[in-house]
């Protein structure tokens, strides 16, 4: 694969497809996710009174908020997973079959 190849390969509609299709996933996601840990962080720091309520014996409101911060991160990548295998990785594979093949790229 030449370096041409692959400076071709950025403006092609299937790796400009591909990459569209990345970034619809990952930035939403990521500011959702993100979103989500400030506002532990900053519900952590400035209401104290509300995160030590108790929920049941030690367990308080903090630590269900940290326990939920592990379970979403863990969810996330999951989600990602299913979403790479059925929408990222076949259009992946095209593009990376082109590139290996030499195929000119769809105009």
């Amino acid at each position: 694969m030449s370096p041409e190849a692959v400076i071709a390969m950025h403006s092609d509609p299937r790796f400009l497809r591909l990459k569209k299709s990345l970034f619809s996933f990952i930035f939403p996601m990521s500011l959702a996710f993100l979103s989500w840990y400030v506002l532990y962080v900053l519900m952590t720091a400035f209401a104290r009174d509300l995160m030590s309520v108790k929920l049941l014996g030690e367990f308080n409101l903090a630590l269900l908020f940290g326990v939920l911060q592990f379970i979403t991160t863990f969810s996330i990548a999951i989600f990602y997973s299913n979403y790479s295998r059925k929408r990222l990785d076949p259009d992946a594979s095209v593009v990376r079959e082109s590139l290996e093949n030499g195929v000119e790229a769809d105009k």
